[in-house]
């Protein structure tokens, strides 16, 4: 078997080859679940619409303070059309959400298009979550009615990440 270099591939197109590589793991009943690397790109495409610094990893309630000085927890999804979860915050209590902005991002499983995102000031975030041990969590459907919308921005940097060449 011969590998293509990778190398050359644009962004698009290794997430393309990592969706089917991952739903070819799934079918062989390797995981139950394709693996995603949707949370690291969501962060830089944070990053390339807010601007500022990413939090270094690790970083416990924040993933970004932006050009304004906010502090913005990056949450994304790939999920399957039509299927609905959570959006899962780390903080054990509702009232210890130490960000300023929170930002959720929902990405296609199959074919890897940004679905929507939109971002929440802390306030409204705690009008939305709902408490639980694991920390607050904020279904899918509830997330996507609410907020502001911010897809377009996103849309317009995920294509520019997309089209990056390694």
């Amino acid at each position: 078997m011969t590998i293509p270099d990778i190398g050359v591939l644009t962004l698009s197109e290794l997430l393309q080859l990592q969706s089917r590589i991952g739903q070819e793991i799934v079918r062989r009943g390797v995981s139950r679940t394709s693996g995603s690397i949707q949370g690291e790109i969501g962060e830089a495409l944070a990053l390339a619409v807010y601007g500022g610094v990413l939090a270094p990893p690790g970083t416990k309630g924040y993933d970004l303070t932006d050009a304004q000085g906010r502090k913005i927890q990056v949450k994304t999804r790939t999920l399957p059309k039509g299927v609905h979860r959570i959006f899962q915050f780390d903080s054990a209590l509702v009232d210890s959400i130490d960000f300023d902005l929170a930002l959720c991002i929902r990405f296609d499983r199959e074919t890897n298009a940004l679905d929507w995102a939109r971002e929440y000031p802390r306030e409204e975030l705690l009008g939305l979550v709902s408490p639980h041990k694991e920390g607050p969590r904020l279904p899918t459907g509830r997330a996507l009615k609410h907020g502001t919308d911010v897809t377009a921005k996103f849309r317009l940097a995920y294509e520019a990440l997309c089209g990056m060449e390694g």
